[in-house]
């Protein structure tokens, strides 16, 4: 925990509970694309924290693996190479 850049005890410790299904209620699933886009529509906190981003362009800074090739290779950011590859998320509820 004190790894975070953004630590907040109460708030990480209750949605860790939470993620992990120990709150006896409801499942919450995220989704963090929508919530990326909600909460940082032009990318500038994802670009501070992933500087490998900074060119890439406002609409697909949050879902870097859709650009084309042509666009990786103009904003600097090729994809398994600058930034990893997307997470397989089958068999992960996604």
């Amino acid at each position: 925990e004190s790894l975070l850049l953004d630590s907040d005890t109460c708030s990480n410790w209750g949605n860790w509970v939470a993620a992990a299904g120990l709150t006896g209620g409801r499942v919450n699933k995220f989704n963090i694309i929508k919530q990326s886009n909600d909460y940082d529509p032009m990318g500038e906190y994802v670009k501070t924290w992933c500087p490998e981003l900074r060119n890439v362009p406002v609409s697909k800074v949050h879902q870097p693996w859709t650009m084309t090739r042509d666009e990786q290779e103009k904003s600097g950011c090729v994809i398994g190479k600058d930034y990893p590859d997307r997470i397989p998320l089958k068999g992960f509820g996604g």
